[in-house]
């Protein structure tokens, strides 16, 4: 693990967004604030004893179409310049091989028997479900900035590697099939993003697209599921409103609800029809502002237990690129846990650049059977599960779920 360079994380600076990134009306006033919020993703080899790495955030949501974003941007180089998750690989992980191989079940269920010509996946990462789809196409091609340099590493048979984002790769062609999974609620302006997606293909071109539901965020009550990273939440009625101003009809969708409730969704060019348009939900702010303070009361609960451990050995389950977010919700920077716990070598004896607990390797660990846990990785249902799996095994004395949703 690297020494970061804390001083560029001071008084960082955003771009305000003043409209809805979707049907544009002014944003108005936020229905969440949140002060001094944490960045997330960024581990150091050293304490950091001063306060960096926070920027107030706010959260919108649009009541003509239905979107949900945040408000202050922080710039890209910065987001991800020491950001541990662009080193991530979906084949290396096992919920990125659950939720490519769900992914993959997905487009299957649209591309039925058919071979095509060619299919492009925008934000690939190693390439894992284009692997799935060799048999699928001609040629297959994808794009992902993580890729430079490793070309011919990933361009094997009928796959082509590019090491580029997409905005700054020319295509000469028109694809049949075109994928982008996880990468759309990291984009400023995903309605200009999705614009040139579609003109990447022909009239009879299939879209595969997958990122977070805002409905499921709210079903569950999950704010803990909003950050600096994911700029736009859609909807099902903001994703309606966008395809049907594109001229594109929604062929069908469903949500994974181990992988952060996203959504999956297949469309094409096509009639301006109202087939779904029954699904979507229409949410208030009032709505949303009930279920903010059922989440905060979830939270309080957690809170309360902590304070009564003043005594005991804690520890937290996890190092998840989150923690900084539940730390903040919490209002708790785990400096009286004796550690964060994980079974990533590459973590161990790291921080994070906002919080002063310390990272050790599960295995340095001894009195386990002593202590008190907190699993401290929850993004996802899939991992609550494995790490309260584990956790029996290993016999704590107690063990701690945030928010109570595995």
């Amino acid at each position: 693990m690297k020494k970061i360079n804390s001083i560029k994380y001071k008084n960082i600076p955003v771009t305000i967004r003043e409209n809805c990134m979707i049907c544009e009306k002014p944003s108005g006033a936020a229905l969440l604030n949140f002060p001094d919020f944490p960045m997330t993703e960024i581990y150091t080899s050293e304490r950091v004893k001063t306060k960096v790495a926070v920027c107030d955030q706010s959260f919108h949501l649009c009541t003509r179409c239905g979107h949900g974003q945040i408000q202050n941007v922080i710039d890209v180089n910065l987001q991800y310049g020491d950001a541990i998750s662009y080193s991530f690989r979906a084949s290396k992980s096992a919920t990125g091989r659950e939720s490519g191989d769900f992914f993959v079940g997905f487009l299957k269920k649209y591309m039925g028997k058919k071979h095509f010509g060619s299919i492009l996946e925008l934000g690939c990462n190693d390439m894992y479900v284009l692997q799935a789809l060799k048999g699928k196409a001609r040629k297959l091609v994808g794009v992902d900035p993580i890729l430079k340099g490793k070309e011919k590493e990933y361009s094997q048979d009928n796959l082509v590697a590019i090491g580029d984002f997409f905005e700054e790769v020319k295509f000469n062609e028109k694809f049949d099939v075109i994928i982008c999974k996880d990468t759309l609620e990291h984009v400023d302006d995903p309605k200009g993003f999705v614009k040139k997606v579609i003109e990447l293909g022909n009239d009879d071109t299939l879209y595969f697209f997958q990122f977070p539901l805002l409905e499921t965020l709210l079903y569950n009550c999950r704010f803990d599921q909003i950050f600096h990273q994911h700029l736009s939440y859609f909807s099902l009625q903001s994703i309606l409103y966008m395809l049907t101003e594109f001229g594109c009809e929604l062929e069908g969708y469903t949500i994974n609800h181990n992988l952060w409730g996203a959504i999956l969704i297949a469309f094409k060019k096509g009639k301006r029809t109202k087939r779904f348009a029954s699904h979507a939900k229409d949410f208030s702010r009032a709505d949303i502002l009930n279920r903010y303070e059922i989440f905060k009361t979830s939270i309080l609960m957690t809170q309360k237990q902590l304070q009564l451990l003043e005594s005991e050995i804690v520890y937290g389950y996890g190092a998840a690129l989150m923690l900084p977010v539940l730390s903040y919700h919490l209002g708790n920077d785990f400096s009286s846990f004796n550690s964060i716990l994980d079974e990533d070598t590459q973590k161990d004896g790291a921080y994070y650049i906002n919080l002063p607990v310390k990272i050790k390797h599960v295995s340095k660990i001894h009195d386990i059977q002593k202590a008190v846990i907190l699993v401290t990785a929850i993004s996802t249902i899939t991992n609550t599960r494995r790490i309260l799996a584990k956790l029996a095994d290993l016999n704590p004395k107690k063990i701690l779920v945030p928010l109570h949703t595995f």
